[in-house]
């Protein structure tokens, strides 16, 4: 039996440049952590099929599950039909939220079956695999503290230490759009104008400046996700009122997380707020 944790991702900085690469994909520049919330994996050893075992109702069937499909497209590349696993599933990170549940599993999925299978794979093939997974998947096989820049295959660990924010996250109660419908429906003309941001946050963090981190946080998805969302500027009022020095949309939604330099803070505001929204949790960045 081989147990993994799978971690939550949280793009601090999350920037779409309106001109896109020769793929069709917009161009990108994220600068991404890891929070102290993760699903659990174990993986057993069986004999020639997959199965995944969840009591997660919110997860989708079997041959859509990223897990499931990560551990075809293994088998599939190493071309031994015997491999076989039973992988089970604890679900704690919250399922269609921008906090990339789905890829860290399906990446969590590749390093346990490597392990469990005892298999030899090539750094390109295991990228090869993520690509027909999800672009974040590239992000979570790495970890840290990464720039993910160009369509997202391109991950630079950034090798600086982050300092701790607590943070409370919210999911509002509403069925998500797709990542690729809030792709489809941004605006190019707001997109991309606030690239410094980028750099700013860096600086800051080399620094460790709490105000300046804070300060340059930012989400290209995020006015979207207020034009479309009414729910979802509630949601960033209320973290406000009750004491988070900022707000910021979870990838491409619909998570809002509020920022606090505290954690007794956050736990006050989570304990406040967990009355009015059932999807609430408190964590802080790693």
């Amino acid at each position: 039996m081989i147990k993994l944790k799978a971690y939550a991702k949280l793009n601090l900085n999350l920037h779409i440049i309106p001109r896109p690469l020769k793929n069709s994909l917009y161009p990108v520049k994220f600068i991404n952590c890891q929070l102290d919330l993760h699903d659990d994996l174990f993986f057993e050893r069986i004999k020639n099929k997959i199965k995944i075992i969840s009591d997660n109702s919110q997860l989708s069937k079997t041959e859509n599950n990223l897990i499931y499909k990560a551990a075809v497209l293994l088998k599939k590349n190493v071309n031994d039909p015997s491999l076989g696993a039973k992988i089970r599933l604890e679900k704690n990170i919250p399922v269609k939220a921008g906090l990339a549940g789905g890829s860290s599993d399906a990446a969590s999925t590749l390093k346990g079956l490597i392990k469990l299978w005892q298999i030899k794979i090539t750094p390109n093939q295991l990228l090869k695999i993520a690509g027909q997974l999800g672009k974040d998947v590239f992000y979570c096989l790495k970890g840290g503290l990464c720039e993910v820049l160009s369509d997202g295959k391109v991950v630079n660990n950034l090798k600086l230490t982050l300092p701790k924010l607590f943070l409370v996250i919210i999911v509002p109660d509403k069925n998500k759009s797709s990542t690729g419908w809030m792709y489809q429906n941004l605006n190019k003309e707001v997109i991309g104008k606030n690239l410094d941001k980028f750099e700013k946050l860096k600086k800051a963090i080399i620094f460790k400046n709490n105000k300046e981190i804070i300060d340059n946080l930012f989400n290209d998805f995020e006015s979207l996700a207020v034009n479309e969302f009414p729910l979802f500027a509630k949601i960033k009022d209320d973290l406000v009122s009750n004491g988070a020095l900022k707000t910021l949309l979870a990838g491409s939604g619909l998570a809002v997380v509020g920022f606090f330099e505290e954690e007794k803070k956050a736990k006050t505001t989570f304990n406040n707020l967990k009355v009015k929204y059932k999807n609430i949790l408190w964590t802080k960045t790693i």
